[in-house]
This record gives structure tokens, sequence and C-alpha cells, in this order.
């Protein structure tokens, strides 16, 4: 099982899986000519994805899933609530077909292709927001992003991870003496905005399985309130307090995802 991340941040979030010829993309928040140009780049032939995961409606997240969908007659899986504000959605020129739409029940197991997907709810300030857990073989990889707050739902799910991608967005310092507006600040710290690295950290201490994890990635960093060095510096202090050992030999792996550029593959 292959994992890339294609791009990760408010300018885009695009991640890719891939197994035994089976393609599946998480999100599609980039343009469609930087998708391609990515898939030519580093080597992911479109004809190998066969479905696409959304995990919620804002525009950075599915600003092309309906033109692939459309272009590659991908059927798209997602809540109804998140289907239905990407068809509302004005940044989203071209929509999925209906007949593309696929509705995914929460904590209802899917077998697509080699892969069991498990979908679970994450707050955020969107028509809806779900994370995944995405099972092949010995590997479990969960997806969460764009969370407000951690509940004891994400934390079920995280017990569980062999791989995780989790999001620390932001610093607090950084986001209280930065540009941002108090409206906008609040909007970003509040239950149904975003999280933040020291939040992050606490919560894999407490909620990850010594005996399973082997990678973590940190996602959708905030290009004004974060630093990849900061988000990786409070994550990896909060779990080496918690005795984890990052990135030692034999010990959980640890690293962030940039914003624009695609990571080579990972092998889970």
């Amino acid at each position: 099982m292959q994992f890339v991340s294609l791009s990760s941040g408010s300018s885009g979030n695009c991640y890719y899986i891939q197994h035994d010829g089976y393609g599946m993309l998480v999100d599609l928040g980039i343009g469609i000519r930087i998708f391609k140009r990515h898939c030519q780049n580093y080597g992911i032939k479109p004809g190998s994805l066969c479905s696409m995961l959304v995990t919620h409606d804002h525009t950075d997240h599915v600003k092309a899933v309906g033109a692939l969908s459309s272009h590659l007659n991908l059927p798209v899986y997602t809540s109804e609530a998140v289907h239905q504000s990407i068809q509302r959605n004005h940044h989203v020129s071209k929509k999925v077909p209906r007949e593309l739409q696929h509705i995914l029940t929460r904590h209802t197991p899917l077998t697509l292709g080699p892969f069991t997907v498990t979908q679970f709810a994450v707050p955020h300030d969107s028509a809806d927001n779900n994370g995944y857990l995405i099972a092949c073989g010995p590997v479990r990889l969960v997806i969460a992003t764009d969370i407000g707050h951690f509940t004891d739902e994400i934390a079920a799910k995280v017990r569980q991870a062999t791989h995780l991608v989790v999001e620390a967005n932001y610093d607090p310092h950084m986001l209280a003496t930065g540009r941002y507006p108090k409206m906008l600040q609040d909007r970003i710290s509040g239950p149904y905005g975003h999280i933040s690295n020291a939040e992050t950290g606490d919560f894999l201490a407490q909620h990850l399985d010594a005996d399973l994890i082997r990678h973590v990635w940190l996602c959708h960093l905030s290009e004004e309130n974060n630093t990849p060095s900061l988000a990786f510096d409070t994550v990896a202090h909060a779990l080496r307090e918690a005795h984890f050992r990052v990135n030692e030999a034999d010990g959980l792996k640890l690293d962030v995802l940039p914003r624009r550029t695609p990571t080579l593959p990972f092998t889970l």
C-alpha cells in the first residue's frame, strides 16, 4: 500500500492511496491542471484511479472533485450533506454527476477494491466533515483534518491506526499576534475551526497505541500562523514526554506534510 500527499493546506488538499493497481483519492482541492501535472511528474496514472473520498465541502478540499469525476467517470463517496453542499458551492464550477454521487453511512464499513473504508464524524464549520479509516491487510490508515475539537469518536479511530494523517493547523502565539482580525482568530481557535499544534500533540500522546502506530503525518498547517518546525517540535515533544521514541530506529516516524509540493510515495 502506498500513500502520497499531493497538497496539504488551505491552498488545496489532495491525498493519493494505491494498492495492487487500485488508486483512491481523498479530496481534490487543487486545480485539475496542477493535479495532472503532479501525476505526470510523480508517476501517478490517473487511469488507475477507481474512487474518491471527500472529507467536507470547503473549496480547498473539493475544487476539482466534479471535474475529475466527470472526466474519469470516477465515483465520489462522502456523506449526503457534503454531496448536497458541493452542488451548491459556486467555487466548484463543474459538479459531480448525480450517477457518480455515492452516500456513505458513518461507522458502516464499505469495501472499495482492496480497501475497507469506515467514515466517522469530525467537528468543523462546514456543512459536514468526515474522517476516514482506510484498512488494507494489517494497515489501518486514519485521516482526520479540519478538526475543531477532538472527540471520543476521533479517539476511537486513532487508537486503531497504524498510520495517521492528522491536522496540526496553528501555533496559538502566532495566531494571537498575527495579522488576522479577532473574528477570524476566534473562528480558527473555536470549537468548529481548526486544531493547534499543542492540542494535537497532547491528544496523540494520550490516544495513540504504541504497539500499533508506525507513522504520523501532520497535515493542513496554516501558512500564516504556523511553521513546519514549530508543528514538528511541539508534537514531537508531547510524544516524547509520553515515552514514544520519535524518529528513532524502530520507533514512531513523524513527518510534516508540505503545503504545495507532493511527497515521494510512502510505503505503508
